[in-house]
């Protein structure tokens, strides 16, 4: 039997952001399909290379008015059997060239049938003067921002032939509030690792700490927060004095240039607050396997994050579920959705440092709740494994070209 052909259009590592890794993780646990990684060139990479077994075609750049027409004239060379996008608002460039992405879809139809995953939903209560002036669009003609956020959502339910998201939340409000139709939106979780680190990785870093050890996993990025928990790690040492944070991981490669003063405001705070010798940071991307030792040797995962107005997942706690970690997180949707406060997990409202500290302590101090927090996040996220992710999104291809092909 032929093999299904699929294209994937992402970016894609080296390139350094929260999809690239997502996709690169996605397809290589794709079984019985010739994928083709139709990726962003953005350093000057080679144009067609084999990687982790994927062909991968590096055919675009972000931020160019000419991106759309490299994807679909790729994509209509290989003549795949279905077409699968990554989208979130402004992975594809700033909002001129982000307005460009809904053009890719009536034309790629032309090719296959078009799936679309939307890793971020915005809810339109939402779409305020505040939500735009917080993501660096700035205060003018919010009605304007406003209805392009809407237009281009709308549009990519008019012209997918499915949209995948990762957690009900994200369907209903799709759903509800843009009216997709229902049958058109699929329901696939985002993907969890399964840790693959030495042991002797994890002993080091334990014998380097005396006491609790605290991790922070991910990018650094205005939304994640990392502020409050620096300025609640005081308060946590006033109970635990010989607990130390590690930051496992750099900032978001776009910081520097986008906003360069929060790089200034955290590297401020650890020095302000006297956190030198409490916290462990040395700003760099954090390979997996390091990462994995990290988490593993924390006592409690913490995820400090305030961003309210978008719904998705969060790959950071996807990473950490299977390693039975105790967590720490937010009530907003993308952790309301994903834990049960007090079964396997604590959350605690955003921007409230001493609330913050108070549930870090509180795990600290007892790890019997550490172990059953951790221990009933791990049986949620068992089937969420990679494999089981990769195979979820295989039958929507197949059920999507059936469909399309009639009975």
């Amino acid at each position: 039997m032929k093999a299904m052909r699929c294209c994937v259009v992402s970016t894609y590592p080296p390139y350094e952001c929260g999809i690239a890794l997502y996709t690169s993780k996605l397809v290589t646990k794709m079984k019985g399909a010739k994928v083709t990684l139709i990726a962003n060139n953005d350093g000057g990479l080679k144009r067609r290379s084999i990687e982790n077994g994927i062909e991968v075609v590096r055919c675009w750049r972000k931020n160019t008015l000419s991106y759309p027409f490299h994807i679909v004239g790729r994509v209509l060379r290989e003549k795949p059997d279905i077409v699968h996008i990554q989208h979130e608002y402004l992975l594809y460039g700033k909002p001129m060239y982000a307005g460009l992405f809904p053009l890719l879809l009536p034309l790629l139809r032309l090719a296959a049938p078009v799936i679309v995953t939307m890793h971020s939903v915005i809810p339109l209560n939402k779409l305020t003067r505040d939500f735009f002036l917080k993501h660096g669009a700035g205060s003018k003609f919010t009605l304007i921002k406003r209805l392009f956020i809407i237009i281009v959502t709308k549009l990519i339910g008019l012209f997918s032939s499915v949209i995948i998201v990762h957690n009900d939340l994200m369907r209903e409000t799709l759903v509800s509030h843009y009216k997709f139709k229902r049958s058109k939106v699929r329901v696939i979780p985002h993907g969890i690792d399964i840790p693959e680190f030495k042991d002797e990785a994890e002993r080091t870093l334990k014998r380097n700490s005396k006491g609790k050890v605290i991790v922070f996993s991910g990018f650094i990025r205005p939304d994640k927060g990392v502020e409050y928990l620096l300025k609640a790690l005081p308060l946590v040492l006033k109970e635990q004095p010989d607990a130390m944070l590690t930051i496992a991981g750099g900032y978001h490669p776009l910081l520097p240039l986008e906003n360069p003063a929060y790089i200034s405001e955290i590297e401020g705070l650890i020095g302000k607050l006297k956190l030198n010798d409490k916290v462990f940071f040395d700003r760099r991307f954090v390979p997996s396997d390091e990462l994995y030792a990290h988490i593993s040797a924390a006592d409690v995962v913490v995820f400090p994050y305030i961003e309210e107005g978008i719904l998705g997942a969060s790959g950071a706690l996807a990473t950490v579920a299977l390693l039975r970690k105790p967590v720490v997180a937010t009530r907003i949707p993308r952790f309301i959705s994903e834990i049960k406060d007090g079964v396997d997990g604590l959350l605690v409202n955003p921007r409230d440092e001493r609330q913050l500290a108070g549930a870090i302590v509180m795990l600290l101090m007892d790890e019997e709740l550490r172990m059953k927090l951790g221990d009933n996040l791990r049986g949620k996220a068992l089937g969420k494994t990679w494999d089981k992710v990769a195979q979820m999104t295989m039958e929507v291809y197949l059920t999507t070209i059936e469909g399309a092909h009639g009975p």
